[in-house]
C-alpha cells in the first residue's frame, strides 16, 4: 500500500501537479492543445515540450509564476 509520502516520490512532478489540480491527462491535454498520448510521455520524461506547449501547459495548470517566467521566450504568439 502506497502511503502519501511514497506517492510523491513515486509520481512524475507534473502529473502530481496535474492530479492535484484534479485534472484527467485527457483535459489538460485538450485545454493546452497537447496530444494526450505526447503530453503522457512528457510526464513519464520520455518526451520534452517546446517552449510555447510548456507555456499553454503551464497557464492550464494554473502555474502563474512559471507561466511568467517562460513569457519572455515566447516565439509564435503575443504572451497572454
Amino acid at each position: 500500500m502506497q502511503t502519501i509520502s511514497t506517492q510523491r516520490l513515486t509520481t512524475p512532478p507534473l502529473r502530481s501537479v496535474r492530479m492535484a489540480r484534479g485534472m484527467t491527462l485527457r483535459s489538460a491535454a485538450r485545454q493546452s492543445g497537447i496530444d494526450p498520448g505526447y503530453l503522457s510521455k512528457v510526464e513519464r520524461g520520455q518526451k520534452q515540450l517546446s517552449i510555447d506547449s510548456l507555456h499553454r501547459l503551464a497557464v492550464v495548470l494554473e502555474l502563474g509564476e512559471l507561466a511568467e517566467l517562460l513569457k519572455p521566450y515566447l516565439q509564435s504568439r503575443d504572451a497572454a
